[in-house]
């Protein structure tokens, strides 16, 4: 537009204009490249939007990716010094940032042992393309990812052997006391989570139960829990169904409970009871009825064993003093006063042809009196023809986590200074077996879970000195007879393998069942041999065991190797907990 002058009006003026502004209103040259111009920025915009959109979504996988393995990495370190270190490393190692031009912030870290759940978050940042021409400069992604630890629980029951000659010399069993204290706080004071809550449940991750055994297992609660002495006036006698009693073959409706344990029994105990029942096992030859290797209280072929028959102490324990004339006097011609009182049980053996063998001896002196009077009537205090005792202490079931400080006090309760009976001998299918029962689901014992959503470790750790022996008084009533022989005797038949009817093959059975028990990885038995080095003897426990060899089988000569053993142990059912 040109400059204005002064001669000319405004009219003329406002004239003018209006005839240049119609003249360029109906002309159309150059309209084309101002909307060609319009459409290449959206083009431009579009086509943007297109590349760096799928920009995004790369750097967003790949940082998922890369989260993903993070968390993974933090899940398994959960409780480790390492936790963050491995979880940048992961995600450094999955997601190269200068490749793509990204400005990353994070991982971000959210750990919650609690729930043992790890949260990583982080964004990308990247500068944008052809977006820019929008005015969309930069593009920020983010991603997360969460992973659960993985959590594995373990119930351990520990078997000890506390036979006499666990005591000879009792540094023995002082070793034994200390290798499995070792073992216990390890397991406590690994990294592995000692409880885990799953919606309303929280559920204990290691429980650990022990059983002291030697010819029989004293089944009372151990008296770090239970201190009381046993109360016959405290028995209650429970209504049960009508059932046949698999021992006196009677009709019976009632069955006992006792104020010091768990195991429902036959009879009503009579006073000075000390905890020891029987195996449930019939010296009858058939051995399809017998419930000795079940675990409950099933019924088994034609026997009901819907509870354990106990030991009156006068028929199964040593008895101290002497006959008087009163309670010995003179029975069948043979003079009882002032001989030296033996249990009941040490006047029968496994001789059934003696008419004078009963299947269940009643407290009556008519009965060991006449069937061997003089059999083993010494005047030794120690006399090996006498019956074998119940161990003084009993069962501890699982406890849980929070129970760490009981497990170790009865550890350290089982030995005090006072010298385990020189005949109290030992009867490995008893160890075993009632460690089976404390481990598994299901009364007498029920501290275990039925089931549990997670993945659980079962395991027993067996520690004897010992080859199987039996003696009068055992839990086999003395059937298999005295002396390691009742490990190899071949005198009762065969099992239902076909191995002989003994104590060592009934330990392998057992072994085998436990061993088999759960279908998708077995229990695990652990077994330490300590000082006794007889071949045949790691021979049995070595097929014993899960496997012939460490960390399953060991041979502890002394104390420093049992140490070991039991270490060894420990970091074999560390790993088993571990996250895989």
């Amino acid at each position: 537009m040109g400059k204005l002058s002064r001669e000319q009006s405004p009219e003329k003026v406002q004239a003018r204009h209006r005839g240049w502004l119609s003249g360029l209103a109906g002309d159309q040259r150059g309209s084309v490249a101002i909307w060609v111009g319009f459409s290449l920025l959206v083009f431009m915009g579009c086509a943007g939007i297109g590349i760096d959109t799928a920009r995004g979504y790369l750097v967003k996988a790949r940082l998922s990716q890369a989260l993903d393995a993070a968390a993974l990495a933090g899940a398994k370190s959960l409780l480790a010094d390492t936790r963050d270190a491995d979880i940048n490393m992961f995600f450094n190692a999955n997601f190269q940032a200068a490749g793509l031009g990204a400005v990353i912030d994070g991982p971000h870290i959210f750990a919650n042992t609690d729930t043992n759940t790890v949260r990583v978050a982080a964004t990308a940042t990247i500068d944008t393309t052809l977006m820019s021409v929008l005015g969309f400069t930069t593009m920020t992604v983010a991603a997360e990812a969460t992973a659960v630890r993985a959590i594995n629980g373990l119930d351990l029951v520990v078997s000890i052997d506390m036979s006499g000659s666990m005591c000879m010399p009792c540094s023995k069993i002082q070793a034994a006391q200390l290798a499995a204290k070792t073992l216990v706080e390890t397991l406590y004071n690994d990294p592995n989570p000692k409880k885990v809550t799953i919606g309303p449940t929280t559920y204990s991750l290691l429980n650990i139960g022990l059983v002291p055994w030697a010819a029989k297992v004293n089944v009372r609660t151990n008296n770090i829990i239970n201190a009381a002495a046993y109360n016959p006036a405290a028995t209650v006698a429970h209504t049960v169904p009508e059932f046949t009693n698999p021992v006196t073959g009677l009709p019976q409706t009632v069955l006992y409970s006792t104020n010091i344990s768990e195991v429902l029994l036959l009879s009503n105990p009579p006073a000075g009871w000390t905890g020891g029942v029987y195996a449930r096992y019939m010296p009858d030859g058939n051995q399809s009825n017998d419930a000795d290797l079940t675990l409950g209280y099933p019924t088994v072929g034609g026997k009901q064993w819907f509870a354990y028959e106990p030991i009156p102490p006068l028929e199964g324990e040593p008895i101290a003093g002497n006959w008087n004339s009163t309670d010995g006097g003179t029975v069948s011609g043979t003079v009882w006063t002032d001989k030296r009182r033996h249990c009941h049980g040490a006047y029968w053996n496994d001789n059934k042809a003696d008419p004078n063998h009963p299947l269940s001896v009643s407290n009556k002196p008519s009965y060991w009196l006449t069937a061997n009077p003089n059999y083993g009537n010494t005047a030794s205090t120690s006399d090996p023809d006498e019956c074998t005792p119940t161990s003084i202490k009993g069962i501890l079931p699982l406890q849980d986590s929070d129970n760490k400080q009981v497990v170790l006090d009865t550890i350290a309760n089982l030995y005090t200074g006072t010298s385990l009976p020189s005949n109290a001998y030992t009867n490995g299918p008893q160890g075993l077996f009632w460690g089976y029962e404390v481990l598994m689901p299901g009364a007498p014992f029920n501290q275990a879970k039925v089931s549990v959503p997670f993945k659980r470790v079962q395991a027993i750790v067996f520690l004897t000195d010992g080859q199987m022996t039996g003696m009068n008084g055992d839990a086999y009533r003395g059937v298999y007879g005295p002396g390691n022989g009742a490990g190899t005797t071949t005198l009762h038949g065969t099992l239902s393998n076909g191995a002989s009817n003994n104590l060592n093959n009934k330990l392998l059975q057992l072994a085998a069942s436990i061993k088999g028990a759960n279908p998708e990885q077995g229990i695990k038995i652990y077994v330490v041999q300590y000082e006794e080095s007889d071949p045949n003897l790691k021979t049995l426990l070595k097929q014993v065991a899960t496997e012939p060899n460490a960390p399953y089988y060991f041979y502890a000569p002394g104390a420093t190797e049992l140490q070991n053993a039991f270490k060894q142990i420990a970091a074999s059912l560390s790993v088993l907990r571990l996250s895989q």
